[in-house]
């Protein structure tokens, strides 16, 4: 009887030691896991207070404050501006490339609603975002707001056209024009600060 009881035993040995073995790489991907999440947590980048006091102005008006933070903070040139100058310049400089982006994804439409797009984007978006550039270097403020303004309804404009069909409100060019209108709204809220 003791033979059957420490035979026993040790099967029990095998047993859980086999259990444990064989979760062995699942218990420390898990630990790994919750290790590294805390360390993303960690490293998440804040924004200045430049900026999170940038994102209080037009942005927040438009309920867009946190999504100004987010994306004056993620990018390098409005991230480490100094000055109220230098963070306009680089928020309207990235409304640019935005733009530039929706120009290329725009391309030469055939559909009535895109045409009517395109040419408004070259109109009025480009041209408003090149003339509020310039008159930012003059220092003329009223002039910069005005254009970005303008800028803005024309982005606002092709989202309405767009948004008349369903299958068009799934396009690139949808989504890529909200980021282009969300982002002269962001520059619109950093100029704010001048």
């Amino acid at each position: 009887m003791a033979c059957f009881y420490a035979s026993h035993a040790y099967i029990s040995i095998y047993i859980v030691t086999f259990l444990l073995i064989s979760r062995w790489p699942t218990i420390t991907g898990k630990s790994i896991t919750a290790s590294h999440l805390l360390t993303e947590q960690r490293t998440c980048p804040f924004p200045s207070l430049l900026i999170s006091k940038a994102c209080k102005g037009t942005a927040s008006i438009s309920s867009q404050e946190q999504g100004c933070i987010q994306a004056l903070t993620s990018n390098d040139r409005t991230s480490s501006a100094l000055t109220a100058l230098e963070l306009a310049k680089a928020a309207l400089s990235l409304a640019v490339e935005k733009v530039d982006h929706t120009m290329i994804l725009i391309g030469s439409p055939k559909k009535p609603c895109f045409k009517s797009c395109a040419e408004n984007y070259k109109d009025s978006v480009v041209e408003g975002l090149k003339k509020a550039e310039l008159s930012m270097e003059k220092g003329d403020l009223d002039e910069t707001d005005e254009e970005l303004s303008m800028a803005r309804d024309a982005a606002d404009y092709c989202s309405m056209i767009l948004s008349v069909d369903p299958d068009d409100t799934r396009s690139p060019v949808f989504s890529a024009n909200k980021d282009v209108h969300n982002h002269i709204t962001f520059s619109m809220s950093v100029a704010d600060l001048l």
